[in-house]
């Protein structure tokens, strides 16, 4: 991803050429035309991307996160009828089946909805020595209206089947920060000083995050491990950061960045990007 410098620089670039086009007369062609409105629109664009990315977004996350549980089901059916399924989650986004067909024929399985029974798994031929499926859905890949609580239902032709595992798609809000977002410290008054982060958990949601930090003065700051844990029942953590800094330390400004990476939960699958918070601490020597 581009910086906030680049995307500016950028930005200044499109705006000249922009203004050095002349106004349309009567015998300019269509190109210049389509000319002109391209570079409005990359105009916009890239303003577009300045609002989005910019540094007034730092410092806190809100996002969705897609992940998948499994929930070993072991059961068999050997002709038509319903099967009742069940699972911790809630809003859950598809249900999937996996397990082994046999016999000779054709075998269907729904999940029951609210108005229709959505087809998870369909086939049709000779399984004689058993076929393996694996995460199958057809149309219960994407639902709505679903539950915790669901039933399964069975058509079956001259075939079993075997259900080995089910598995549930759903969306986790998880919404954190850092605070502060910025410090500063002044070299002459604190050459050493213990500086506390806030690590807000909103949804009370249990998720985890990476801390580390970069600057040129990285090395001089010191804390009580890296992987920061939040829980349900922790609507906030503090965490205290020891900055000692060096006796020599020549004149200047020194900003360090500290970073609360998201780390996706290690017993699911995660999709998306890893979002990060941020807190940068500027030292005035």
């Amino acid at each position: 991803m581009k910086t906030d410098k680049e995307i500016r620089a950028e930005l200044s670039i499109i705006n000249q050429r922009i203004h050095s086009v002349e106004q349309p007369v009567s015998h300019k062609t269509t190109k210049a035309y389509i000319g002109y409105f391209l570079l409005f629109a990359i105009a916009v664009f890239c303003t577009s991307l300045l609002i989005h990315f910019g540094p007034a977004m730092t410092g806190f996350v809100t996002f969705s996160e897609s992940v998948i549980k499994a929930e070993d089901a072991g059961f068999s059916v050997s002709e038509s009828g319903s099967v009742s399924i069940s699972t911790d989650l809630s809003d859950i986004n598809s249900i999937m089946l996996s397990g082994t067909v046999y016999g000779n024929g054709k075998a269907a399985v729904f999940v029951l909805g609210p108005t229709r029974n959505y087809l998870a798994y369909y086939f049709e031929g000779d399984a004689g020595s058993g076929t393996e499926f694996s995460d199958m859905c057809y149309d219960t890949c994407h639902l709505e209206g679903i539950g915790s609580e669901n039933t399964l239902v069975f058509e079956l032709d001259n075939m079993r089947i075997d259900i080995d595992k089910v598995r549930y798609s759903y969306d986790r809000l998880i919404d954190f920060d850092l605070q502060p977002r910025t410090i500063s410290i002044d070299y002459a008054k604190e050459p050493a000083k213990v500086i506390e982060l806030t690590l807000t958990n909103s949804q009370l949601t249990d998720y985890s995050v990476l801390l580390y930090i970069d600057g040129p003065l990285s090395s001089s700051f010191s804390w009580q491990g890296s992987l920061i844990h939040m829980t349900p029942d922790q609507p906030e953590k503090t965490i205290p950061i020891t900055v000692k800094l060096p006796s020599n330390l020549e004149k200047g400004t020194y900003t360090n960045k500290i970073t609360a990476r998201y780390v996706p939960p290690g017993t699911y699958d995660f999709v998306g990007e890893s979002p990060v918070a941020e807190t940068f601490v500027t030292v005035y020597n």
